[in-house]
């Protein structure tokens, strides 16, 4: 019998009463003793000292002249972006973060030229994508149980055949 480890993830918004209205949106379609993930919605602050598998960073703000608020914090930033195990996900307003002049628009910049950064409105693909993120979730899970039991420290407590 193959046992899964659960997938955590995590919800990261800059600001409390933002937090508060993910926990609700969220709340009555996640169930707590879900078998194959959990969420976590915190504050910025609340994640510090934590990782998830995955980290969702909801950057919050959209105005044309690119003010940013909390999120132009850089040791902010540092945590928010420095959370995810395995896959980092960063929703937001492209135009705002971009004409921010904070790390976030190099964040935006260095996504578009590595082929990471999708606008889902008009993203076909995102869907796909998100797909792919699972199953490699998936892998590295597997992965991960494969490498433990052949952890040479869980040796057998059989004696070894004396050479000749």
């Amino acid at each position: 019998m193959r046992t899964r480890k659960k997938i955590s993830i995590g919800i990261i918004s800059p600001y409390n009463s933002q937090v508060y209205e993910i926990q609700q949106k969220i709340k009555h379609h996640i169930s707590v003793s879900d078998p194959d993930f959990s969420v976590s919605v915190r504050s910025v602050d609340g994640f510090k000292g934590g990782e998830q598998d995955v980290i969702i960073i909801s950057t919050v703000r959209s105005n044309p002249s690119g003010k940013v608020g909390f999120l132009s914090n850089r040791q902010r930033a540092n945590v928010a972006m420095t959370r995810a195990r395995y896959s980092l996900w960063i929703l937001g307003n492209a135009a705002t973060l971009v004409s921010s002049d904070t790390v976030w628009k190099q964040v935006v910049l260095d996504a578009k030229k590595r082929d990471c950064f999708h606008t889902a409105d008009k993203d076909n693909k995102l869907a796909r994508v998100i797909e792919d993120v699972v199953f490699e979730l998936q892998l590295l899970e597997e992965s991960e149980s494969m490498f433990k039991k052949l952890n040479l420290g869980e040796r057998s407590s059989r004696p070894r055949k004396a050479r000749r």
